[in-house]
């Protein structure tokens, strides 16, 4: 019986989502919060454009008050063990949105149980958002909205190019409907206080609102991706074992783990590798990196190369100091100490060649689709 119930499922799993409808819109909850959290530290987001030093300079003049610096720091929303930044841009989302405020509560419950009363921190918070709005000075709002309609106009122009990436995607993954529900996708124009190489999905019911810079178009594709694959994800771990979720947690690099905080948790970790893999194999066609290829290489290096090396790539030189690797020799007898930090993680290259087997299945046939194949095979992989 449960063969047949699961047979079922898998039928009626081939129907595929429709292309979701694309519009362009400026969310001023959102460009306050990051305006709040700029003035707040400066050292926060990205400094690449004019409008954060313009940000930076206002509140040099004109800091903030200590009601509002009160708040946040009573938050510690820039500290570990804060409210999260993703916590207050999805508050900050139902400003002027009443619509939304019931979606918001649910994520707040079910990802940071940590905030006890979402209702009286959104009550408390957007005023401090609305405050912040009276007090800007005019030049400044005119700076952020012709930054942003240009912006606007820019996407606008590219919308094609924009809609061949959704269609893409979901002629690979073949999205259930069922699972990825989304049918309108909002897309905010560049926050210019962000850091160009990061953006964020923020799901809204059916909606889904996605912050990416406009030079970063693989990131767009990164953040879209959340909704077909967490969905996945979720139901994959109602399938794993203890041990199963152990030996993902294990596997995942230090980089996500550490550098990047997601922490030791498999679902996180199976996200972000799925869709980071997809990035690199699919649209890339990057192999990555095995141990054994990374000494074969290291076997290559002379020390003039391995200079070079170093004064080419600053970041990897960084990495490098923070093992006391300063010299060749330094790097080969430290070689597995470095690739335990920094190399490619044995959870990536597991999903590397789950999507090799997945590409496969879809040349023999045509009509599987990701989840599919997800939730029958890749408990298979540990």
């Amino acid at each position: 019986m449960k063969e047949f119930e699961k047979l079922l499922y898998f039928e009626s799993a081939r129907e595929v989502m429709n292309p979701p409808d694309i519009s362009f819109e400026k969310e001023q909850g959102e460009i306050l919060l990051s305006i709040l959290l700029k003035a707040y530290d400066p050292d926060w987001g990205g400094h690449e454009h004019p409008l954060s030093g313009e940000v930076e300079k206002y509140f040099n003049q004109c800091p903030l008050n200590g009601k509002t610096i009160n708040f946040l720091s009573d938050l510690k929303v820039l500290e570990d063990g804060g409210v999260d930044e993703e916590a207050l841009y999805n508050i900050a989302l139902t400003m002027n949105k009443p619509e939304r405020i019931d979606s918001a509560a649910n994520f707040i419950s079910k990802h940071k149980d940590y905030i006890q009363n979402f209702y009286y921190l959104r009550e408390k918070f957007l005023v401090i958002l609305t405050e912040l709005e009276k007090s800007l000075p005019s030049e400044l709002i005119n700076q952020f909205n012709l930054a942003i309609n240009k912006d606007i106009e820019m996407r606008s122009q590219n919308i094609e190019k924009t809609k061949k990436q959704i269609s893409d995607l979901i002629e690979f993954y073949k999205p259930n409907p069922g699972t990825t529900k989304i049918n309108q996708i909002v897309i905010l124009p560049t926050d210019f206080l962000y850091r160009e190489k990061a953006g964020t999905a923020f799901e809204f019911d059916k909606t889904v609102i996605i912050r990416s810079h406009i030079n970063n178009p693989g990131n767009f594709e990164h953040e879209f991706l959340h909704c077909i694959i967490n969905p996945i994800v979720e139901k994959l771990t109602q399938q794993l074992t203890d041990e199963q979720k152990k030996k993902i947690s294990n596997y995942g690099s230090y980089k996500l783990k550490v550098e990047e905080k997601y922490g030791e948790g498999h679902e996180s970790l199976l996200c972000e590798e799925f869709i980071r893999t997809y990035n690199d194999v699919i649209q890339k066609g990057e192999i990555p990196v095995t141990f054994q290829v990374f000494e074969y290489k290291l076997k290559e290096l002379n020390e003039e190369s391995f200079k070079i090396f170093l004064e080419k790539d600053k970041k990897q030189g960084n990495k490098l100091f923070q093992l006391g690797i300063s010299t060749l020799d330094d790097l080969k007898n430290k070689r597995k100490e470095y690739w335990d930090r920094f190399g490619e993680s044995k959870l990536k290259i597991i999903i590397y060649n789950f999507y090799q087997k997945y590409i496969k299945e879809r040349e023999r046939e045509s009509n599987i689709n990701f989840e599919e194949f997800v939730l029958k095979e890749f408990g298979k992989e540990f």
